[in-house]
């Protein structure tokens, strides 16, 4: 596939494939001095590889936002369990 091609096939902009093929985060087939190549499969199995990745982010994140909201809120208080008015006395 041509870089016209593969932009067409991910919906991404001509230049945006480029560079990405430039940075190795698409598998691409460099031929001549500005052309690249791409397999059609190699495409493919870069998307399933970025879509499972992606669940597993959205995972962690969810899982640190559960553990964050459980230490900000226990013990009634921001710090260590202070009430505003020791905070903001300095205790």
């Amino acid at each position: 596939m041509t870089v016209d091609e593969v932009a067409e096939y991910l919906r991404l902009n001509r230049e945006t494939i480029v560079r990405k093929a430039r940075k190795g985060e698409l598998p691409s087939i460099k031929v001549g001095y500005r052309t690249y190549r791409f397999h059609r499969d190699q495409i493919d199995e870069y998307l399933k590889v970025k879509a499972a990745v992606g669940v597993k982010e959205k995972k962690l994140q969810a899982e640190r936002g559960r553990k964050m909201r459980l230490v900000t809120f226990a013990g009634g208080g921001i710090i260590g369990g202070l009430s505003r008015k020791e905070i903001y006395e300095g205790r």
